[in-house]
Parts: C-alpha cells; structure tokens; sequence
C-alpha cells in the first residue's frame, strides 16, 4: 500500500523512536506528499524539526496546521515552544496564553506562562503562574524554579531561598535547579557558594559544557574577580583548565583572569558564542549599561563627510551586531547604502529586522576586509577593536577598503593598566594606548581628525575609559 499515508506516518514514528530523525523525516514528507493537508504529519514535522532547533520550519509547519484550525493546541504549544527556543518570548506569551484561553486547566499553558513570564522580566505575573502551576503539579520541580527565580529579580532571597530547597529536595541534579541556587547566592554576593554550584552542573554533565556554558561560568568567575575574591578565582581557572585544557574558549578567559600578556587576539569561536548568547537581549544591555558609543560616531562622521565629495555613499559596519551604529547614523544619511559584516548569525538576525542595511555578511572582520574588493566612504566599528589585541592587521586592510579621504570612526577602551600598547583584561577584552593607535593609522596612510575621551559604557557599576576616534584616508598604501 505505497499510498496509505498512514502507514508512513508510522514507520516514520518509529524511526524517530529510534533516533534516526533523518530518515523519520523523509517518510513525514512522503507522507505529507499524499496528503498534503494531513494535521497529523504537519505536526509530526513541527516537532521533529523542534527537536532539531529548526525553530524556522517548526514555526512554519505548526502555522500550516493553524490555517485550518486556529485553535489546535497541539499546534499552538508547538509554535509556542519554537517561538520561546528562538527567543521570540513576546510571541511565545501569546501563544501559552491562548492555550491556557482554551484550557485553563493545562498545566503546560500555565508553567509556560510563568517561565516566559519571567524571560520577559514580568515577574509578578511570573509568580502569580508558577504558584497556580505548583498547586497543579506540587511534585513537577518547574515551577519551584519559576518562582525562586522570580524572587531571586524581586529581590526577596529568603522567599526564593525556600523555594530553590524544594526544587533541590525533588531534583538534587538538575541543572536549572544548581545554575538558579548558583544565582541566588550571586545576588547575595555569596561567590564561594555560587561558583561552587555552577561547577557542581558540569558535573551533572559530565563534562560535556556547551561553549555557551563555559562563557557564563567565565562571566561568573569575572564578577567574582571584580568584587575582589583573586583567591577563589584563581582555584576555579586551575581546575576549569585542567579539565579543558585544549578547549579555546577556557583558554581564552582563563589567560585573561590570570592576566597573560602573550595572547594578541580575541578566539573567534568565543566572540561567536557570546554574542550568539546575548542577541536577543544585547540592546536591552547596552541601554543598560549606558552605552553612548553609537550617538558619538554618527555625530562624528556626520559633521564631517561632505556627500559633495563622492557621489552615492557606502557605509561598511563593521562588528555591526544588532545595528547600533548604523541605526544612530542612517538618519543623517537616508538615501545612501549601509552594508554590515558580523561574526554572529543572531546578532545579523535582529540587525536585518531593523531594515537598515542594503546587505549583511556574516564572518569575521579581518576575514571579510582581506578577501573584499569594494571600497567604502566610511567604515564604522563600534567597540569592535576592544576583541583585538594587534591592530596591524585591521588597519592595514582598512586602508585598502577605504576610499581616498574616506573616513574610518571607532572606538577604543583605554589601557589604564600598564604602558603596553594593548592588554587583554580580565573581562576578556582588549585596551589599547590611544599613541599606538595613532600611530598605527600615520603608518597607514591616516590622518586623525578627532579623537573624544568618553566614558564608553558601565561594566558592572564601574565606568569604561575609551577614545572615539574619527581618521581619515589621505594617502593610498601598498604593504610588502
């Protein structure tokens, strides 16, 4: 019977129960080819490719089954979950709280109101849904979590305490469990007991830390660095190393923390994860944080490029991330082409939505500058270079990508630490001498135009020391 679907939709079950969801897969489309219609097979493929983190074709596929029957739950709780794993937690809430519309009796509609509740910074009503869910379910650890969690954002630690005790008394292994009491006692300033449950997780792992993993362990190490424990930090990088000592973004942090002077670059692989990490909330951040960046190059570059000069402007982003820069610039600049370059494929994401750039490339910076062949009237980089030690590479390429008496406007963060040209400081980031710099662009064939001393952005409740600084091609340079 090669046209039952049924029994397509079957082997493919059983295939997926197998683990091979390649081949699960193609007998769901098999299936789907006889009826293209089938409820059942469409969300079969909204789960297999949610389970895969194709949230783009789960959203569509749970969407195709919405078309006929707006209020299949099935269907909404698939697309609410695709939508929470991709970060749209705003869409995700509308979801959970249709469902919970349909059946206020559903305890997934409520936990997962609650948990995106809390993503979205309402915790009140985060507490509100964990509470109703923990009286459903008294024994499910969700919801404990939920409500520690939101307790921990409101403050109020000895109500988050006892809940994160009870989520510990049913699951004394999980991960959310020791990451949220891991939190609590860093809101608390307890780091000892904070990073000794962050690493009790890689345990619980076995060791198997995704690079995202290690990034927050190494943010939780800095923190504690900063607040003065040297102490604690220095024996959780030994036995952080030990355990991955070839893994480069460990390496990279870790030398950072210890204050290593031999390493020149950022690991790409660790600026890829970071910001693939704090995309969706990286604006929210930088606000924040008071970042001031962005609003200086476009008052720089605005009130010296003279349009006149060229005929139809490109502008090149460099590190351009969510869009930052180009956004405070394209104003000023309406008509002409913005084009942006990143490392991160989720930073891009969001910076397309902005409607900003004519085209977006993701790859590393010095990668695109050496292989490009179009040359630019201004190229920006906002907080870009402090992921660079050496400079010479950048600025030599940058003057093969910019026009004669085109203009290059950047940011640097100011080594206060020593008199070295750069320093990888145990935030992970580089300062550099603002008289290496220039010194780097009189050697390329760029004359400084201005150069602004600002409080670049907070980190933590310190402030950042840093130069903004507009230079301009003059002279046309060939390196041997």
């Amino acid at each position: 019977n090669p046209n039952e679907e049924k029994y397509f939709i079957t082997a493919a079950n059983c295939n997926d129960s197998l683990g091979d969801k390649k081949k699960a897969l193609s007998l769901y489309k098999k299936a789907l080819s006889i009826n293209p219609n089938s409820t059942t097979t469409l969300l079969n493929l909204s789960t297999i490719y949610y389970e895969l983190k194709n949230f783009e074709k789960s959203i569509y596929y749970a969407n195709k089954v919405l078309e006929d029957n707006p209020n299949n739950f099935s269907a909404i709780l698939n697309l609410g979950n695709a939508l929470y794993a991709d970060k749209e937690y705003e869409d995700a809430l509308a979801c959970y709280e249709k469902l919970y519309e349909l059946n206020p009796k559903s305890y997934n509609a409520v936990a997962n109101i609650a948990n995106t509740s809390y993503n979205l910074n309402q915790q009140l009503k985060a507490l509100d849904y964990a509470k109703l869910a923990i009286d459903m379910r008294p024994n499910s650890v969700e919801p404990y979590i939920i409500a520690g969690n939101a307790y921990v954002e409101l403050l109020q630690n000895d109500e988050a305490a006892q809940l994160l005790k009870k989520a510990a008394n049913i699951a004394p292994n999980s991960q959310w469990v020791l990451n949220s009491i891991s939190n609590l006692f860093t809101k608390m300033g307890n780091y000892k007991q904070a990073i000794n449950y962050a690493w009790k997780t890689f345990f619980t792992k076995s060791f198997q830390v995704t690079p995202n993993e290690h990034i927050n362990f190494g943010y939780l190490l800095y923190e504690a660095y900063d607040e003065g424990h040297q102490e604690l930090v220095e024996k959780y990088v030994t036995l952080w190393q030990t355990h991955f000592e070839d893994n480069p973004i460990v390496i990279h942090i870790c030398s950072a923390l210890k204050g290593s002077e031999d390493i020149s670059t950022t690991t790409l692989d660790y600026v890829k994860h970071l910001f693939d990490n704090f995309a969706s909330s990286f604006d929210y951040i930088l606000n924040e944080l008071e970042y001031c960046v962005p609003e200086i190059i476009s008052e720089l570059v605005k009130n010296n490029l003279k349009t006149k000069l060229f005929k139809k402007l490109k502008f090149l982003d460099l590190g351009c991330g969510t869009g930052l820069c180009s956004e405070a610039l394209k104003p000023y600049f309406p008509n002409e082409d913005f084009f942006g370059v990143d490392i991160s494929e989720k930073m891009l994401n969001i910076a397309g939505k902005k409607e900003i750039y004519k085209e977006l490339y993701q790859d590393d910076i010095i990668n695109f500058l050496a292989e490009n062949e179009t040359k630019y009237h201004t190229i920006l980089a906002g907080d870009v270079i402090t992921y660079m030690g050496d400079l010479k590479p950048l600025i030599y390429s940058l003057n093969q990508a910019i026009e004669i008496n085109g203009y290059f406007c950047f940011s640097i963060s100011t080594n206060i630490y020593n008199k070295k040209d750069f320093h990888l400081t145990p935030s992970g980031r580089f300062a550099h001498t603002p008289s290496y710099v220039l010194r780097l662009l009189k050697h390329c064939g760029f004359q400084v135009i201005e150069i602004r001393e600002e409080v670049l952005r907070k980190e933590g409740t310190k402030d950042v020391p840093g130069n903004i600084i507009l230079a301009k091609k003059e002279l046309e340079i060939v390196f041997e």
